[in-house]
């Protein structure tokens, strides 16, 4: 009986003591579930429709942006005279010549490290990026044009020269944002296999094509070329342009 009524006693003075503590917590609670409930709002069918009609329309600017051709953006054929001069080259490299299209070609010096020879050209026009693009599209995009499109052009060249493309990156040359593609042809019995960079560097609102090529056994060396072509292409040509023979 005294055990009964010992552990009746306890018991009650357990439940005493949590009471406090119970309700505490509970009135705790109840603020969290309250701001909870709030965080889902709740439109209406008019506020839903706009915001879907605004979503198909962001998706449909996308889509139009993306499948865009880059032909919209080509340079005419015709280029203006001033446009036919060439920054300074570096040292090693010289004759730079027009042809038809606008394109400058030139060559390496007979005492030069390396023996090869270039093409300059104007690809396309630069293109306000959309803010609608992901961080990630825009990543893989210069000036508004796709890394696709620009590696397109390459894959042209070497289609026809019966080369193929081996690899791609971005680059970094002083500040600037360049696309590289890294290529190679075989020989063909007149000629022996080549080594060629394609850069592609956007300068005062015009996306550039710089192509190098050089036998390869000397292709450690093309890249240093090219990055000091791609380092001459961004100071002003008022100050150190060249004409070049037409």
């Amino acid at each position: 009986m005294l055990r009964t009524i010992t552990l009746s006693l306890l018991m009650l003075v357990s439940l005493v003591v949590m009471l406090p503590f119970a309700s505490s917590t509970a009135h705790g609670l109840r603020p969290g579930s309250a701001s909870h409930q709030q965080r889902y709002r709740r439109h209406s069918r008019a506020w839903w429709r706009r915001h879907r009609a605004r979503l198909r329309m962001r998706r449909a600017a996308a889509l139009a942006h993306r499948s865009s051709p880059l032909n919209s953006g080509i340079v005419n054929s015709a280029v203006p005279e001033a446009a036919l001069s060439l920054p300074k080259l570096p040292a090693g490299w010289n004759n730079a010549t027009l042809v038809k299209g606008g394109e400058l070609k030139f060559r390496t010096e007979g005492s030069a490290t390396i023996p090869g020879q270039g093409t300059l050209a104007v690809v396309a026009r630069s293109r306000p990026t959309p803010a609608f693009l992901t961080q990630r599209e825009q990543r893989t995009m210069l000036s508004g044009v796709s890394f696709s499109d620009l590696r397109r052009i390459a894959i042209d060249k070497m289609i026809n020269a019966g080369g193929w493309v081996i690899n791609d990156y971005e680059r970094q040359v002083n500040g600037a944002r360049v696309f590289v593609v890294i290529a190679q042809t075989p020989s063909d019995g007149r000629s022996p296999e080549k080594a060629w960079n394609f850069y592609f560097a956007e300068v005062d609102g015009k996306i550039y094509s710089l192509t190098l090529n050089t036998p390869l056994e000397f292709s450690n060396k093309l890249t240093v070329e090219g990055e000091k072509f791609v380092s001459s292409l961004t100071v002003n040509p008022n100050t150190t342009a060249q004409p070049a023979n037409k």
